[in-house]
């Protein structure tokens, strides 16, 4: 290696491992420092403990957006149509690589003017110290891979969302492949499309219908889907396909995001025509990427979206502060015992709680459903006294 050679590998390292630290020590101090604190409000007001872990995610988005594109210099281009903030949604999305839903954060923040994203994940990723924690407490959606026990996961966390749907609407990010493009992957879905009859495809993998069909279906039964968004992202240049490609200094330069939005009347209502219809998506999207590596862009509805997004003028105040935030957070880490008491118990608890229990998330469901319960059965006997009074009224 020459001497040029080794001081870009080594630049590369600094500028990836700067922002790999940057990124998770912002999400496991923001974890210890802001959502931990909040914990009590699950148990003595649940809607204040939505809405602050909510405002605190969006936060964070906000500063993660903000450290991509004005410290190291991502672009990002957003065509087709924009995410309507009022929308309850299911948004799916192809998943090239490991680290898609890192890169989605900004077209979230600069296409819709407000948002409650929520993500569908791994089980495995819910047990990862800090980073994982905080997903939990953000009420992201985990799977096992084992049917049964996901169907069960998802009705469930479909009913707590029906249930606080006045709290603003919320929107799903799911990927149906359900793990990102690899030879590994292609050669299984290339082994599926032969066996079902289906088309190869090089730029995507086979879409795993039964979670999207049962996602879409039920909150379309529980009154609690405006849209579907088809969203296709893709990587001109650098493409970071596992975490160490980001550590090791491979932060794509420039990031494409194409959306499309179906209103409600252009979904689908039964299983079958969910199956088929998701298909069908994929299918446009192996063509639309196909493209896209021949032009290195994706169809702009006008010039403007040619052009990378702009930063917004509150995005610098937003990265000053939560730079800010975590300089004090390490600071106190490192001068205060107490600080260091608090990161060593709620660390302890969540170790515990995340890999030798059901975990945070499923706690509060549990808490939510027994209130539930409890309301029901106190509106039933309300119902039976003014009965009961009804009657003594009647024999007077």
């Amino acid at each position: 290696m020459t001497v040029l050679g080794f001081l870009k590998c080594a630049y590369g390292y600094i500028r990836g491992i700067s922002y790999c630290f940057l990124w998770y020590s912002s999400i496991c101090l923001g974890f210890l420092f802001l959502y931990a604190p909040m914990l009590p409000l699950l148990v003595v007001c649940p809607a204040a403990f939505r809405k602050a872990t909510d405002v605190i995610m969006a936060c964070w988005e906000a500063f993660n957006t903000s450290l991509l594109q004005l410290v190291f210099g991502v672009e990002f281009v957003f065509t087709g149509d924009n995410i309507n903030s009022s929308d309850d949604a299911v948004i799916v999305m192809n998943h090239p690589t490991r680290t898609d839903w890192n890169f989605f954060w900004p077209a979230l923040f600069h296409t819709s003017s407000s948002h409650n994203i929520k993500i569908v994940l791994k089980e495995s990723i819910r047990r990862i110290p800090g980073a994982g924690w905080a997903m939990a407490v953000a009420r992201f959606i985990f799977l096992q891979r084992d049917w049964s026990q996901d169907r069960a996961t998802m009705d469930a966390i479909m009913d707590y969302f029906a249930h606080t749907k006045d709290e603003g609407p919320k929107q799903i990010l799911l990927f149906p492949e359900g793990t990102n493009l690899t030879p590994e992957s292609r050669a299984k879905s290339k082994k599926f499309a032969e066996k079902n009859n289906l088309k190869e495809y090089k730029n995507v993998l086979h879409p795993r219908t039964a979670g999207f069909v049962h996602l879409v279906h039920g909150m379309l039964e529980r009154q609690n889907l405006s849209a579907v968004y088809d969203c296709t992202i893709a990587y001109p240049n650098l493409i970071p396909h596992r975490e160490t490609d980001i550590m090791r200094g491979n932060i794509p330069k420039r990031v494409n995001i194409h959306i499309v939005r179906y209103p409600l009347q252009q979904v689908p209502t039964t299983f079958v025509g969910l199956e088929k219809w998701v298909q069908e998506l994929w299918v446009s999207k192996e063509a639309l990427l196909t493209r896209f590596q021949e032009t290195k862009e994706f169809l702009p509805v006008n010039r403007e979206q040619r052009l990378p997004r702009k930063a917004t003028t509150l995005q610098p105040l937003c990265l000053v502060a939560w730079l800010l935030f975590t300089y004090w957070s390490l600071i106190s880490i490192f001068t205060s015992l107490a600080s260091l008491l608090w990161i060593v118990i709620v660390s302890a608890l969540f170790y515990y709680s995340e890999n030798y229990t059901p975990g945070i998330q499923k706690l509060e469901l549990d808490l939510h459903f027994k209130r539930l319960k409890e309301r029901i059965r106190k509106s039933e006997h309300s119902d039976e006294d003014s009965q009961d009074d009804f009657e003594h009224v009647k024999d007077d």
